[in-house]
């Protein structure tokens, strides 16, 4: 018997819910390791416009990954609910494409107002948004949010806290929250790898690995997942997530392929 945890705890009138602690312990992580290995890359990156650029970014994905969620996916419950937009506490709802897009126009301006390069600073940063993405999964997990469809297989897992966000309760599911954490964490040890080895990383190298990589695990665990509220493209066939992924696998397939193609010097 599974049993979420959507809320860890409560201490007085603090509420410390299991999704946005993750989301905030693989954020802080993944500062860390930035941080720590800003001279390792080779950038030099002044430590202290880093933590201000992650402050941008988190400003920046927070709104995105939410209005992703409120114009794609729910559109008309928050037209008819306009006060729910800014309830995330109980209404829940963000996605990661739209944070991740919101994070990218976010290191845009600010290394448009920096002069940095964000074609560099893509590459470099691009290294922990798996990591990043195996914590949010796991609270997602915590949560009872992105559920698979119904399954008899023996890993299959059946919840029964009324307060989880999965539905049906009580009903063996396919664990996508943890099929997605598992691909992520193996996407970002093949790509951090990668990133540090000097002899055959070159630029661009981690942004067409992240390309490649992620994308088909989204797109093949959504085909598991239950939950009714991600956004259709083609009605129940192609998810919005499923057509962002296959844009991203298409663009990283051709960078890679043009980069393979270009005369060594």
């Amino acid at each position: 018997m599974i049993i979420m945890y959507p809320i860890l705890m409560k201490i007085g009138p603090i509420t410390i819910h299991g999704y946005g602690s993750f989301l905030a312990l693989g954020f802080f992580l993944c500062m860390l390791l930035a941080l720590r290995d800003n001279k390792k890359y080779n950038l030099n990156y002044n430590d202290q416009m880093l933590r201000n650029l992650f402050l941008w970014i988190v400003i920046a994905s927070a709104i995105g990954a939410r209005l992703f969620h409120v114009l794609i996916e729910k559109p008309s419950f928050y037209f008819d609910n306009p006060m729910a937009i800014i309830k995330v506490w109980d209404n829940g709802g963000v996605t990661f494409y739209g944070g991740f897009i919101a994070a990218i126009i976010g290191s845009y301006l600010y290394c448009r107002k920096h002069k940095w390069s964000m074609f560099l600073l893509s590459d470099y940063l691009i290294v922990y948004v798996p990591l990043g993405q195996t914590f949010a999964r796991i609270g997602c997990f915590l949560s009872g949010c992105c559920y698979g469809i119904p399954t008899n297989l023996p890993w299959g897992i059946a919840i029964h806290n009324p307060a989880s966000s999965t539905l049906p309760l009580h009903v063996s599911l396919h664990p996508t929250q943890l099929y997605q954490a598992f691909w992520n964490l193996l996407t970002f040890i093949i790509i951090y790898r990668n990133a540090f080895n000097k002899e055959k990383r070159t630029p661009g190298d981690n942004i067409i690995l992240f390309g490649l990589i992620y994308p088909i695990g989204r797109i093949v665990i959504e085909f598991f997942r239950g939950d009714e509220v991600r956004g259709y493209v083609i009605s129940n066939l192609l998810t919005v997530g499923q057509f962002i992924s296959l844009i991203i696998l298409i663009c990283a397939g051709r960078l890679f392929f043009s980069k393979k193609s270009r005369p060594a010097h």
